[in-house]
């Protein structure tokens, strides 16, 4: 009797510890953040007014946004300066908690990765020479040799284009920071960037460069408004709830429009 009385006790004892560990549940993606007190965040510094280096310290619109999502969870901010056509792929595999890089929404990238609501819109403009009068118009491009940041949405349209046939003869050259420096000496005819960045460019090189935008020969947009969003691994739904709730704060304070404005001055009188 004895015997059997330890042997249910044992039973009832594994069977105990077995549900423990059934019932335990695996560390999501923020309370790993959280054990490890850091939030990874992939970017390329060449995106003025949403990230660029000053005084050797990576800065912007998109770094103060995430400096506040690493303060609501309770962590270090850590920045890696990457190439932007790897940031969506690096989120998409576990190499970085998130991504921010002026990173435009679309249905593409949607499909690998998850985006938060958006917080700001751009439109796509041009950057051409001071005494350019031969391009006004997207069609204008065609058989130009056009610079585009590799990975963005301005390469993609731009090589959409060149595929149908609408800008015959174009070559698309991609390019970080240096494609500035290629237009001004004629390697390049036109720079395609979204609106700030080429606002940015102009007003420091305003003898060199004049900027409009990007539209058909009708007077339409060119491409639709575009949204920027943050990026975030699709299986981290509580880091993408923390990452809008933060936005929502930001957005109804005023706190991004106010970035975008002394980030703007301060890439705007930076050495073009």
């Amino acid at each position: 009797m004895k015997s059997m009385i330890v042997c249910l006790l044992a039973v009832v004892l594994c069977i105990g510890c077995l549900a423990g560990c059934g019932s335990k549940k695996a560390a999501s993606p923020l309370d790993k953040i959280k054990d490890a007190g850091k939030l990874t965040l992939y970017t390329e510094a060449g995106f003025a007014p949403y990230e660029f280096l000053y005084n050797n310290e990576v800065v912007g619109v998109d770094i103060e946004i995430m400096k506040e999502v690493a303060k609501e969870i309770g962590v270090e901010l850590v920045i890696e300066d990457v190439t932007f056509d790897t940031i969506c792929a690096s989120v998409k595999a576990g190499k970085c908690d998130v991504g921010a890089a002026g990173i435009t929404i679309t249905e593409e990238r949607k499909e690998s990765i998850a985006f938060s609501d958006p917080y700001t819109s751009t439109a796509q403009y041009v950057v051409v020479l001071a005494d350019n009068n031969e391009i006004a118009t997207v069609e204008d491009l065609a058989g130009k040799d056009i610079g585009v940041q590799q990975g963005t949405t301005s390469d993609f349209m731009i090589e959409d284009l060149i595929n149908d046939g609408t800008l015959a003869g174009a070559t698309s050259s991609g390019y970080t920071a240096p494609a500035v420096a290629a237009a001004s000496i004629g390697k390049l005819d036109a720079v395609v960037t979204d609106k700030l960045t080429a606002e940015t460019i102009v007003a420091n090189n305003a003898e060199k460069y004049q900027c409009f935008k990007l539209v058909k020969a009708d007077g339409s947009d060119a491409a639709e408004v575009e949204a920027y969003g943050i990026a975030v691994p699709k299986n981290s739904p509580d880091l993408l709830e923390t990452v809008n709730k933060v936005l929502e704060r930001l957005l109804a304070d005023g706190s991004i429009a106010a970035w975008e404005e002394k980030y703007n001055g301060i890439a705007k009188g930076l050495e073009g």
